[in-house]
């Protein structure tokens, strides 16, 4: 006999049903205990335990989470599907239903951080999971809201520089509008004292003054707004917390086999196990690992290739590549930014000035992949610098853009992230190539 979903989630204490495989982890986590001791105080096994924290299991036996619900202590709540009469509100794009990825004790501190700080940034590279892991954690605090949860998708705004404006303006307005609450920023601060709201708001790398504007406007007229934002690049450094968004870990825990790595168990559950070649994956987990390895642990870089096998087998897509040709969707509920590597990355370039991308140029030209700054500044000085600013004063920002990388093994040593010299030097050739709004 197996369980309802729904009622599993019940039967945990979370809403359903958002809160799969993310619940029984952060239970877990919060006890302090290992897989394996939840799995000797419940008596599951160990792989039951970590299939259902890693969301391969949905509809888990009645036994089995009778079994989680006496082990971490939970009470029993009400019975059946649909939303808790408590659940407040949910307004925009919606939670993710899928496993969580990453970490579940760094999950933990990120609710903590937007929990505790009116402003919260999550920071990090095109494809790394950001508005993923921002919707996660929404879910998670939710309820410590009573308005509950506002999504605002500001990708689809021009750029603050095809404008010239800061754009505050054009962010302001979509917030009020699905507020939709007859209330706005520029009413007396009382008027909003009784709104205790989480706000996110996704993509907003392009409109730093705008979006910073618009933040600091809202928390003004509401003093119970807390704000969530997620972007490629820091938008400030003087309110609120900035955390980084890091890429799936490419290796599996110590005595964990190799499909628990958190890079290769989403490369294998985005291809599912419906896909022809799911059997020939499960046999030929050093190839998938090396192509996670190839495309720098990315979430979505992860589920394009998962969408390119369906034609392209693996072995010759690691034999050719991968190329950022090769990874693409044709899913179109994601910005046009969202659905190729090449437009991700493309995106991120645009949103730099004309030296930085000089200088990104002359790195993708490097004959090697690695380098030290020295080999930058002789570079600069073969060629000629004319009226361009010293290099060392722009790689910091190419660092915090993300598209440069840092060596985490040698000290002041770095490299191009995945893909960004193949674009570039593309770029170079068409150099007509749109800009982010476009």
């Amino acid at each position: 006999m197996t369980l309802d979903y729904t009622d599993a989630h019940a039967l945990l204490g979370g809403p359903p049903p958002a809160w799969s495989s993310r619940r029984i982890a952060a239970l877990r986590i919060q006890r302090g205990w290992t897989q394996e001791e939840l799995a000797e105080y419940s008596g599951l096994s160990v792989r039951t335990i970590r299939n259902l924290e890693l969301g391969r299991v949905q509809n888990p036996r009645r036994s089995s989470v009778d079994l989680l619900v006496s082990a971490l202590g939970v009470a029993e709540g009400p019975r059946g599907g649909g939303e808790r009469p408590d659940q407040p509100p949910w307004r925009g794009v919606p939670a993710p239903t899928s496993a969580l990825m990453g970490s579940p004790s760094f999950h933990q501190q990120l609710v903590q951080t937007v929990r505790t700080n009116r402003l919260t940034t999550f920071l990090g590279p095109g494809g790394v999971g950001k508005t993923r892991m921002a919707l996660s954690v929404a879910a998670e605090v939710g309820h410590f809201f009573r308005d509950g949860v506002e999504v605002v998708e500001l990708g689809d705004l021009p750029a603050e520089r095809d404008t010239g404006t800061e754009q505050t303006a054009a962010v302001l307005q979509r917030v009020h509008r699905q507020l939709g609450r007859g209330r706005t920023a520029d009413r007396p601060a009382g008027d909003g004292a009784d709104l205790h709201l989480l706000l996110v708001l996704d993509n907003a790398e392009h409109l730093p003054a705008g979006a910073m504007a618009a933040v600091r406007e809202l928390h003004a007229g509401f003093p119970g707004l807390h704000v969530l934002v997620t972007a490629r690049r820091r938008l400030t450094e003087r309110i609120g917390a900035n955390r980084e968004i890091q890429p799936l870990p490419l290796d599996a825990a110590a005595g964990e086999p190799a499909a628990a790595s958190p890079a290769v168990a989403l490369f294998l559950r985005h291809v599912g196990p419906d896909c022809p070649a799911a059997a020939e994956l499960e046999k030929d987990l050093p190839l998938v690992a090396e192509l996670c390895r190839r495309l720098g642990g990315l979430p979505r870089y992860i589920e394009f290739a998962a969408e390119c096998l369906r034609a392209i087998p693996i072995r010759l897509m690691l034999s050719y590549g991968p190329t950022p040709e090769m990874l693409w969707s044709n899913d179109h509920a994601l910005l046009r930014h969202q659905r190729s590597v090449s437009d991700s990355i493309l995106w991120s370039v645009e949103l730099l000035s004309a030296d930085h991308r000089l200088l990104l140029e002359r790195i993708a030209a490097l004959p090697s992949r690695r380098f030290v700054l020295d080999e930058i500044t002789a570079e600069y000085d073969r060629l000629g610098r004319g009226s361009a600013p010293n290099p060392l004063t722009l790689v910091s920002d190419l660092l915090d853009t993300s598209l440069l990388l840092p060596d985490p093994a040698h000290h002041y040593h770095y490299r191009l992230a995945p893909f960004v010299a193949d674009v570039v030097r593309r770029l170079r050739s068409a150099p007509t190539t749109p800009g982010p709004g476009a």
